[in-house]
């Protein structure tokens, strides 16, 4: 890497967390401000309740703190865990086991912060369960040709099912409620140089995650 980019890189990575902060500011004032003009719009109205100004407000709201949650994850999630070091090899089998409750032969030994692999496969699990049917859907890890596979497969939850939205930051589930478990997770997981994606076969969706085995 070029030295202006490595330098580049670490004052990214010594900001993320101001830079989050002050991004959540101004969206902090703006939702207090917003139940402000509630109250006192309802004030104006004598407290008769105007059905669309409800529904405009919630709207706000909830984009409000959709942003909120982005940075965060944008800002934090790419950047190393505060105190915890270099990343160390670890053996992942153990946590594929305990949250995919699946079975696994040998390790899986990667180059990470644990806690962060922890984090992204929490986030892919929940993400899989919003994007996918609880019944039929099938979880499967394994280590081979120096990557570790993840996957998650099942019927897609939504009949209008977008492959290529699930994995945006600003996506919503199919219970109409903002979701970025799959955008989050896919940043952390590219961050130790795996990826993240997803291929659909007619009526089934397969989630795949992969990170590199050893020092890669």
């Amino acid at each position: 890497m070029e030295a202006w980019l490595e330098a580049f890189a670490r004052a990214n990575s010594r900001r993320s967390a101001d830079t989050a902060h002050d991004l959540k500011t101004p969206l902090n004032v703006a939702v207090l401000n917003l139940e402000l003009l509630r109250m006192r719009v309802a004030k104006l109205a004598d407290g008769s309740k105007d059905e669309r100004i409800a529904s405009y407000t919630a709207a706000i709201e909830t984009e409000l703190r959709r942003m909120a949650r982005i940075f965060d994850a944008f800002f934090l999630l790419s950047t190393p865990p505060k105190n915890e070091g270099e990343p160390k090899p670890f053996d992942a089998s153990g946590i594929c086991r305990e949250l995919l409750n699946v079975e696994m032969q040998g390790e899986a030994r990667i180059r990470a912060h644990e806690s962060r692999i922890r984090e992204a496969l929490k986030l892919f699990i929940q993400g899989a369960s919003k994007v996918l049917k609880e019944d039929g859907r099938k979880a499967s890890a394994e280590s081979g040709d120096q990557r570790l596979r993840i996957s998650v497969s099942g019927e897609p939850a939504a009949e209008d099912f977008e492959l290529e939205k699930i994995f945006k930051f600003y996506y919503t589930d199919p219970a109409g409620n903002p979701d970025l478990s799959l955008a989050a997770a896919r940043l952390i997981v590219e961050t130790y140089g795996g990826e993240l994606d997803a291929v659909q076969e007619r009526d089934k969706v397969t989630l795949r995650l992969s990170l590199p085995l050893g020092d890669q």
